[in-house]
């Protein structure tokens, strides 16, 4: 089989860098509720390719180290924060009577505290390998794939009861205040 040609290396990263630019920043005519499922989708991606992970060896893990960094320490505690600053609290406004949400809700929360915690764990895990030797590629290969399984689980979760509940009743001004909020977040994550 012939080597990849550079453009054909670098065509599904420009895909992939067009589809993050299409959910970011703004002035996009899409709702923050949107963006977000855009952005989930993107993490839905990552852990794809984590879990993808063991049929790779550890020159390849030492090469992708980094990124899996980058995007653990940054685009996936960038969601979690989109959820529990904009999203959950709108939502737990317009819960009804009956609803009983609030335990999904608090739950929900836990989780969100947890993976922060374990992202940012991984991420400093994954500087490490990339300097390091490859004797920890199997420790390190685990806990990643591990991690997607639980994010996977936790998305579904979302998926099948918050974000439906979401669509439901979140009103005109609440995607309003949440999509200028979500701008303001997004412009203080970046680089100045």
């Amino acid at each position: 089989m012939p080597a990849a040609t550079p453009s054909q290396i670098a065509a599904p990263a420009l895909a992939l860098l067009q589809i993050e630019q299409a959910l970011v920043g703004p002035g996009t005519e899409l709702s923050p509720l949107a963006r977000l499922v855009g952005w989930r989708l993107n993490v839905l991606s990552f852990c794809a390719f984590l879990r993808g992970l063991p049929v790779a060896d550890a020159a390849l893990g030492k090469l992708l180290a980094p990124g899996f960094a980058t995007f653990l320490s940054q685009d996936f505690i960038s969601l979690i924060a989109e959820e529990e600053e904009g999203l959950l609290p709108l939502l737990q406004r317009r819960l009804l009577l009956g609803d009983n949400l609030d335990d999904v809700i608090s739950q929900l929360s836990d989780e969100h505290r947890q993976e922060r915690e374990l992202a940012r764990t991984l991420a400093a895990q994954c500087l490490d390998f990339a300097g390091g030797t490859d004797a920890d590629w199997p420790e390190l290969c685990d806990a990643l794939t591990q991690f997607a399984e639980r994010q996977r689980r936790h998305l579904l979760w979302e998926d099948a009861t918050i974000l439906p509940l979401a669509r439901d009743r979140l009103s005109a001004e609440d995607m309003n205040r949440w999509g200028a909020d979500m701008d303001r977040r997004y412009r203080a994550r970046q680089p100045h």
